[in-house]
């Protein structure tokens, strides 16, 4: 299947190189080698393979998946996506998937500190120079005025951390801003209303791509990755019924696993026991429901699986060394 749109405008006989698609699941044109794919999780929770170790992704998140990747579910749970595919072409002609590999744009991470620094530069990944950006007092290239080489750092989230696959997950504002653009790519490819169509979605795809690549973003990355498919299969259910009373003979029960087994495979792997996994994953989602959502304390502690609004700020006071309340009004005020 050629996945392109084709104009039904009278007079414009030509197709675009973007393709939208609402699945159940995941589309089964996920690894095509042809496209780079932007997905949105809208629900579920999946628990992703990349090379032997295990990534857990829960709903609201997005994806990221170039021409190159092995796209590999392992399990999942009531997941929903919608799929925008495009080639790096509808952005800029110039970007080729040839052109993007050559390397020939390489030279907006050559940044240095100073001359004495520049064996250490060399030595870094095109993530990491790309980081280094951020702290300023860098000799910069003149590229940096150019357009094409901004337009390129654009698409740099689908090859510039040295990964095939990039997951962030997202609260429920960003999820509702990504899905209206992405709403609007589908409008226009389906209905094309008049000749501007294709200039709107153009709009809207890059419109998509800076709320991806916003360095804002990445503090709600999903990195984690586990070696053992255990842990990923305990953390999947515990992400997805975190709102839920979770005990460690639930736990135990519903994975046939002894409580030794269990808690040996977690500390391996995050050097924590299951249950303190548990109730770090509720701390660390409450937090950003504080800074980010409107609910109360109260509506906070049950969504997190506290039916005790107090006990679940001395939880989260152990964690942070801040009330629930101390930590949004300290929030509030950064934004």
């Amino acid at each position: 299947m050629e996945l392109i749109t084709k104009s039904k405008r009278p007079g414009m006989n030509c197709s675009i190189d973007v393709f939208y698609e609402m699945t159940e699941g995941f589309s089964a044109h996920i690894n095509d080698r042809n496209n780079y794919k932007m997905v949105l999780v809208r629900t579920g929770s999946f628990v992703l393979e990349e090379n032997g170790e295990y990534r857990v992704i829960t709903a609201p998140a997005g994806l990221l998946i170039n021409e190159k990747a092995d796209f590999k579910v392992v399990s999942e749970n009531g997941v929903t996506t919608r799929t925008l595919y495009f080639k790096p072409t509808f952005i800029r002609e110039e970007f080729t998937f040839e052109a993007i590999d050559s390397g020939k744009y390489d030279k907006f991470y050559s940044v240095v500190k100073d001359d004495s620094k520049k064996a250490a530069a060399d030595t870094k990944t095109s993530t990491e120079k790309k980081m280094d950006l951020l702290e300023g007092d860098y000799k910069f290239e003149d590229c940096f005025r150019d357009t094409i080489y901004q337009d390129y750092l654009l698409l740099s989230e689908f090859f510039g951390r040295d990964r095939d696959i990039v997951c962030y997950s997202m609260t429920m504002q960003e999820y509702d801003t990504a899905n209206r653009l992405s709403a609007s790519v589908r409008y226009d490819l389906e209905e094309q209303p008049d000749n501007f169509w294709i200039l709107r979605v153009r709009y809207f795809i890059i419109s998509l791509l800076f709320a991806a690549t916003a360095d804002f973003y990445i503090n709600w990355r999903q990195y984690e990755l586990y070696k053992d498919p255990l842990v990923a299969d305990v953390s999947s259910y515990l992400w997805d019924h975190l709102h839920e009373e979770i005990t460690l003979e639930s736990v135990l029960k519903r994975f046939s696993v002894n409580k030794n087994t269990l808690n040996d495979a977690f500390n391996n792997e995050v050097s924590m026991s299951c249950m303190a996994y548990l109730e770090d994953l509720r701390v660390n989602r409450a937090k950003k429901m504080l800074q980010f959502g409107d609910e109360s304390v109260s509506e906070i502690s049950q969504i997190c699986g506290y039916d005790d609004t107090n006990y679940f700020s001395k939880v989260f006071k152990k964690h942070t060394g801040q009330t629930p309340s101390e930590y949004r009004k300290q929030m509030k005020s950064l934004c």
